[in-house]
């Protein structure tokens, strides 16, 4: 797994975890306050962060019924 896509998991959790605070997520790693947006935009009106990664894997093909 690359790192990045471990770094990225970790900011989702704690813009998830501070209830989608930008400035605590500039403070923990240092982004920029643009880039700290984009990861608490991603926290919902629940406090639920979408974990949807640009690396993840394609979701599984529905199997084929031969000739049903």
């Amino acid at each position: 797994m690359p790192t990045s896509r471990l770094r990225e998991d970790r900011l989702l959790h704690e813009a998830e975890a501070t209830g989608g605070d930008p400035r605590r997520i500039c403070d923990l790693f240092g982004l920029s306050v643009g880039a700290a947006l984009r990861y608490t935009g991603t926290v919902d009106e629940s406090g639920q962060a979408e974990h949807s990664l640009r690396n993840a894997a394609p979701p599984p093909r529905p199997a084929a019924h031969g000739g049903e």
